[in-house]
């Protein structure tokens, strides 16, 4: 026995000290009490027993992904009832689901399992992650076994390092395994190329192809989306080769992709198209996105000596695979809608965590005007499009009309609702403005509301709260409701500029009534109106929404992804601040910054016909600023994470370009801006080497180095940094110290899922970056060929740890060993106690363990006349006939006078008195009268 709490033994001086003031009226009582306070004391400190017990914990991991066969979830979850049904009192069961990821189904405390509801992804088999999250599950003082029904397949981290825990603390790991149909698949089961080659070089590209009869299949070999082999193979049953050669092209990515079709139906299509990626290594090109094709900058850049490649924004797929093929990307007046919102993400990522390259040039479509404000690239670019008071001719008054109806109720990915984000899109709005600026905001469903009157922007803290606090209240939004309460808000305004910015859903705008007339007389005020509609140009009320934005000399924006309505309501704004883009030439000077950027003098710049107003952030080298009143920037750049971000103001190539056009420096001034932008040539140094290989779902990133390296060659671990996405997906960043795998290795493992491409670049302290070709997967590791016999892995990991293979399920209680558990004896102390004290009751009420346990002791007196009274026996009770009779001193002075029957009737009484007295002393100890 031991104290799990022994600190509590110092309340024995008090609870002696108590006993000691309060003494109990008897022995008996001081006994129980003794007893009470002891059981009590030992049940505070803990006090318990360490027993042998035959109990413990089951947990039950449930494969989820795509590899599983029809109705695996089913009896899984049979396969859990079944063995909560055959546990006793004291066992416990928990359930752990897994797939790309793993979740807790239900904790060992519960009961009855219910149904599998965590989101773990289909297209992975993290084995690996759900043995660790069980083993987590099953106390350390408690036996334990892990029950794994699966189909033996796992991706992405090894699971013999959980394993080996799972052996280390004795838990046994079971299985049952679960297997998919393999009858009639027609599978690619790999297709190998070279990680990376260089331009011109030829290659090969293998494939092996499985059939589960010998048949004949069509094939297309496809890189970039267009075919580069067509034709028909003919099959054996097993394992088939196809082989195809190509010659790399210019310096980037390679992207294949191989079908393979049959004639019927495949149980498995999935695994009959498999993705390839070939890097090209070499000095990669600049991508010039122009919004016109007639632009000369592309051809500027080229007779630079520029490597460059010239795209539409409509041509342009923003992927990882894409960008990676790129050092730099220019952007020439190219709107942001042209990106989307998913692109610009990329685009950000690629920039901040791949080490890209972007330049930015100017225009109508550029910057503030083109919708850049808010958006994902802003905070990648040097200059801020901030509206500032002293900058703009007139103050502003602008009225927000939200649409609340039920319809905005939807969620959105991130845990918000499009409510959410177009109060956000308004609360940008609202801090755009100046202390001279006024501003409304009414929500409106079936009738307006009035959220923020009309005023001046002096405190933004209380109007924001409330507009953030405008929620959804269900049924419409009723259109010509929404436009005359914003109509007669900013009829009040004294601003020189009144704008009203109408948000509505595209395709639930209900009763416009007379709108027409309404905005003609907001125009002849000199009101103008711009419409946001969330949705598209081909909803059901978007013509509506684009005949109010017309009428009303506004524009009309659509965002089919509300995350992208803050971008359009700053753009909207910065339109009607009028002061964005300045349409007059002006002369511009340039500062010592631009030599670091130019390499060379270029000597006096000419004027430029126009530029996008804009404001240099902290840090950035201001490189040229204009000479009007604004000294605004016109090349600012900076270090943007990895990579490096340059923005020109002016307008490469188009209306505004002025005498810039002209300039016989103008290719020079250019190239070297696209130039630092693309950055320097990437590497590592000599003696280090960087590869990368696809095992088993997971991207194995390498550095290898030269045995007789000096010994600082890192100041620090190298860092890898790792972009992945999946198509229509923004890109995530996550970084991963390498780790050292041997005397002259670095190593660092990437899990890659479905459909996933990452982007490695390895940063090493002192020795440079470089960023790998991009990688992906054939497919989901899920719709891999399946083999007779993968169940083999369940096995090896059953053995490993003592398990087998678990076909009746109950007995899975029986093998749990026993095993000395901790068993608290606090319950039964503090039963003991009530039980005791229930007793001191009972005695301090009836004296009953008193008479039980104790003789009957009679006052003196009343003894002595009980002797008196009982006739005296000798030996066996017979009376003594030859003794005379004797007579007590007290008997001699007894007169003749007084007969026998009185003597007896006077030692009666003294025995009553004294049976009385005794009563009487007995009340007052048991406290009765």
């Amino acid at each position: 026995m031991t104290l799990a709490e022994p600190f509590w033994l110092i309340l024995v001086i008090p609870l002696a000290l108590a006993m000691w003031l309060w003494k109990p009226p008897s022995r008996t009582m001081g006994g129980l009490r003794l007893a009470a306070l002891a059981a009590v004391l030992l049940a505070i400190c803990g006090l318990g027993i360490r027993l042998p017990v035959q109990s413990g914990t089951v947990v039950v991991v449930a494969d989820q992904s795509l590899s599983m066969p029809p109705g695996s979830a089913a009896i899984q979850r049979e396969t859990a009832n079944l063995i909560h049904s055959a546990m006793g009192p004291a066992d416990r069961i928990g359930v752990v689901s897994f797939a790309e990821t793993a979740a807790v189904e239900q904790s060992p405390q519960a009961g009855k399992f219910g149904d599998f509801s965590a989101e773990v992804g289909r297209e992975a088999s993290n084995l690996a992650d759900a043995l660790d999250l069980a083993l987590s599950l099953i106390d350390k003082e408690r036996p334990g076994r892990i029950l794994v029904v699966s189909d033996g397949q796992w991706t992405g981290r090894d699971p013999s390092a959980a394993v080996a825990r799972a052996a280390a603390a004795g838990v046994a790991i079971d299985y049952r395994a679960l297997e998919r149909s393999t009858a009639g698949d027609l599978a690619i089961e790999r297709i190998q190329g070279p990680e990376s080659v260089l331009p011109g070089e030829s290659f090969m590209i293998t494939a092996w192809v499985q059939s589960p009869v010998a048949e004949s299949v069509s094939y297309e070999l496809l890189k970039g989306g267009q075919v580069i082999a067509r034709g028909s193979q003919s099959l054996v049953a097993g394992t088939n080769r196809l082989l195809f050669r190509d010659t790399a092209g210019r310096q980037g990515c390679g992207e294949y992709s191989l079908r393979v079709r049959r004639e019927g139906t495949d149980p498995v299509p999935g695994n009959n198209t498999a993705r390839l990626l070939v890097g090209v290594r070499g000095a990669r090109p600049i991508l010039c996105v122009a919004s016109r094709r007639a632009s000369g900058l592309p051809a500027l850049l080229s007779k630079g000596g520029l490597d460059v490649e010239s795209r539409s924004a409509e041509e342009c797929v923003w992927t990882l695979e894409a960008l990676g093929g790129y050092s730099a990307v220019v952007l020439e007046n190219v709107p942001a809608k042209s990106l989307g919102q998913t692109g610009m993400q990329n685009l950000a990522a690629w920039v901040t965590q791949g080490g890209g390259g972007l330049m930015i040039a100017g225009g109508r479509d550029s910057y503030g005007l083109g919708g850049y404000c808010k958006s994902p690239l802003d905070p990648v670019m040097p200059l801020s499009m901030e509206l500032r008071r002293e900058h703009r001719k007139l103050s502003l008054a602008i009225v927000v009309a939200l649409d609340r109806s039920g319809s905005m109720a939807v969620p959105v990915p991130g845990g918000k609702v499009k409510m959410d984000l177009a109060d956000l899109a308004t609360a940008e709005v609202l801090e755009m403005l100046g202390p001279t600026d006024q501003f409304g905001c009414i929500a409106v469903d079936s009738i307006p509301h009035e959220i923020v009157p009309l005023v001046e922007v002096t405190d933004k803290g209380p109007m924001r709260s409330k507009i953030l606090r405008i929620d959804s209240q269900g049924g419409g939004i009723f259109i010509y409701e929404a436009l005359v309460a914003a109509a007669k808000m900013i009829s009040s305004a004294t601003a020189g500029t009144k704008h009203i910015i109408l948000f509505a859903d595209a395709s639930d705008s209900e009763e416009p009534g007379d709108y027409k007339s309404l905005v003609a007389k907001c125009a002849a005020a000199g009101i103008t109106i711009s419409v946001v509609g969330l949705g598209t140009e081909k909803d059901c009320d978007a013509e509506l929404l684009k005949d109010i934005a017309r009428r009303g000399g506004g524009q009309c924006l659509f965002a089919q992804d509300p995350h992208e309505l803050p971008r359009l309501f700053a753009q909207d704004t910065l339109v009607i601040a009028r002061s964005a883009f300045l349409e007059e030439p002006v002369g511009v000077r340039p500062t010592a910054g631009l030599l670091s950027l130019t390499r060379q003098p270029l000597g006096d710049f000419p004027q430029i016909g126009g530029y996008n107003l804009c404001y240099a952030r902290p840090g950035v080298n201001l490189a040229v600023v204009s000479e009007d009143e604004y000294a605004a920037p016109v090349v600012a750049a900076w270090q943007a994470g990895l990579g490096r971000t340059l923005c020109y103001t002016g307008e490469a190539d188009g209306k505004y370009t002025g005498a810039m056009a002209g300039w016989k420096s103008a290719g020079d001034f250019f190239t070297s801006l696209a130039h630092w932008s693309a950055g320097k040539s990437q590497g590592l140094g000599s003696g280090i080497v960087a590869t990368q290989e696809l095992r088993n779902g997971v991207c194995r990133v390498e550095l290898h180095l030269d045995p007789d390296r000096p010994s600082s060659l890192f100041s620090r671990l190298p860092e890898l940094t790792t972009l992945s996405a999946r198509p229509g997906e923004a890109a995530a960043s996550r970084k991963t110290r390498m780790q050292w795998s041997s005397a002259d290795r670095l190593l660092a493992e990437i899990p890659l899922g479905s459909s996933e491409t990452v982007l490695n670049t390895i940063e090493a302290a002192g020795s440079g970056q470089v960023t790998l070709a991009p990688m992906c997967l054939s497919y989901s590791p899920e719709y891999s060929p399946q083999r007779p016999g993968r169940a083999a892995a369940l096995e090896r990991i059953a053995r490993a740890t003592g398990g087998c293979e678990r076909l009746n399920l109950a007995d899975i209680w029986n093998d749990i060993p026993k095993k000395p558990q901790w068993i608290s004896l606090a319950p039964y102390l503090l039963i003991a106690a009530v039980v005791i004290f229930l007793f001191e009751v009972i005695e301090r009420r009836t004296s009953l363990l008193s008479i039980r346990w104790k003789p009957l002791r009679l006052p003196r007196a009343a003894g002595r006349a009980l002797k008196r009274v009982l006739p005296a026996r000798k030996g066996r009770g017979k009376p003594a006939v030859d003794a005379p009779p004797t007579r007590s001193p007290e008997s001699a002075h007894t007169t003749p006078a007084e007969s026998p029957a009185v003597a007896e009737k006077v030692e009666g009484q003294e025995m009553y008195d004294a049976l009385a007295q005794a009563r009487q002393r007995a009340g007052k100890r048991t406290g009765r009268t």
